[in-house]
């Protein structure tokens, strides 16, 4: 807060020489304001305008409400908070779930200490089920014995029954949860009462015995399910865990029986079209090591991670489409993984791995040497989260606006 007044008002000189201090009180003392005009602080517009400034990240508005009722007031306010998401537009990373191999839920807050969320606040009461999906405040499992889909939001701890398709009981590949707010200003992020979609992708094999997959849309809206949508594959995935949105289309990363990622399944929302995409020519991709992105202008991207061993490189793709219509990806960055994360030790062999990328924070998670960092695509700034076994979890990183109470902050 300090420094957003300085920069609203200017920092003080303090090489300033005062060669007349007579003067300069006869000075200030002109300045002064009329006796109508309020202290800028005590201006309710611009304490609001300060306010809207500070970080979306919860510590910051929580401590702004703690300066006086007046300020909790004007912080707490509902038209001031819709205001302050729509400035901020992103919503802030506010942690990590995890799921081990026995399908064990836990959330790891990535605030800093004494305002990280403690775990127990965004715990599953319920029985463990395989996570699919954590986008726009949203987590989405699916629950095979009973044959529904189940939405969570962790905020408010309100659970949504799906019903699955009946088609879809021939085995769930993967889904997406999207916000489907269609209000002009939305803002992902706070998507309490806004509607969603869930779309389900699943095997299928056709008549002439061809790899195959299905998908359908559930719209919260209507209760009801899309048509099926369904296209070929060139092997039949082994795993599509990982969806990313990018423009109005859910994007995965499939693996085949060998363990490498040679294709992106798209799912095209407007058109309501599947279809697979090429990864970049001339390199085997490891399922591990690769994740669909998006670039900074809002295009697909694709970034991975290559050898040596025990110096691996970053690399992010952009798709681009040449004036023939045809698509093509293109270089755009190639970093050692040891300088983005600032390691002074070689990465051994086996012990690196990308392990999700959230669009919310433009950033992504990777595993080195059983710890979890986080890196900002554009700033290509680092930061190390937690201690991790690795391969054996899965993880679903965590947006959305937090501006409950102070209580609502645990300290440690």
């Amino acid at each position: 807060l300090t420094h957003t007044l300085h920069s609203a008002y200017g920092t003080p000189n303090p090489n300033r020489q005062l060669t007349n201090p007579a003067g300069d009180d006869m000075a200030r003392r002109s300045r002064r304001r009329p006796s109508s005009t309020p202290p800028p602080l005590e201006d309710d517009d611009l304490l609001h305008e300060i306010l809207l400034r500070l970080p979306p990240q919860p510590p910051y508005i929580l401590r702004a409400s703690l300066v006086s009722k007046r300020w909790r007031r004007l912080a707490t306010d509902p038209k001031f908070l819709r205001r302050f998401r729509v400035h901020h537009r992103r919503p802030p990373l506010l942690g990590v779930f995890s799921s081990d191999y026995k399908r064990n839920i836990s959330f790891r807050s990535t605030l800093d200490p004494p305002y990280r969320i403690p775990p127990e606040r965004f715990s599953l009461p319920l029985e463990p089920w395989p996570m699919l999906d954590c986008r726009h405040g949203r987590v989405l499992f699916v629950e095979k014995k009973r044959h529904q889909l189940i939405v969570w939001d962790p905020i408010t701890d309100h659970y949504c029954f799906v019903a699955g398709p009946p088609l879809f009981k021939i085995g769930v590949l993967s889904g997406a949860v999207l916000c489907a707010a269609a209000d002009q200003g939305h803002v992902h992020g706070d998507c309490r009462s806004s509607p969603f979609k869930v779309v389900v992708l699943a095997y299928a094999k056709h008549d002439d015995q061809e790899a195959g997959c299905v998908a359908s849309v559930y719209y919260s809206e209507t209760g009801i399910w899309s048509d099926l949508i369904s296209t070929t594959l060139p092997w039949r995935p082994v795993a599509c865990e990982y969806s990313t949105f990018v423009g109005n289309a859910v994007h995965w990363m499939l693996m085949s029986s060998g363990g490498l990622s040679e294709g992106i399944l798209q799912f095209d929302l407007d058109q309501q079209r599947l279809a697979v995409i090429n990864t970049p020519p001339d390199v085997h991709y490891e399922f591990h090591s690769v994740q669909v992105i998006q670039t900074e202008d809002g295009g697909l991207g694709f970034a991975t991670l290559l050898g040596p061993h025990y110096h691996p490189r970053f690399q992010m793709w952009e798709g681009k489409v040449n004036s023939h219509g045809v698509a093509r990806w293109v270089l755009r960055r190639t970093v050692e993984l040891q300088k983005i994360l600032g390691l002074g030790f070689r990465i051994e062999k086996g012990m690196s791995s990308i392990v999700r990328y959230t669009e919310d924070a433009h950033a992504i998670f990777f595993w080195v040497h059983s710890f979890v960092y986080m890196a900002q695509l554009e700033s290509m700034q680092s930061k190390k989260l937690f201690r991790s076994n690795g391969g054996f979890c899965t993880y679903r990183p965590f947006t959305s606006f937090y501006t409950e109470g102070i209580n609502g902050l645990k300290q440690k």
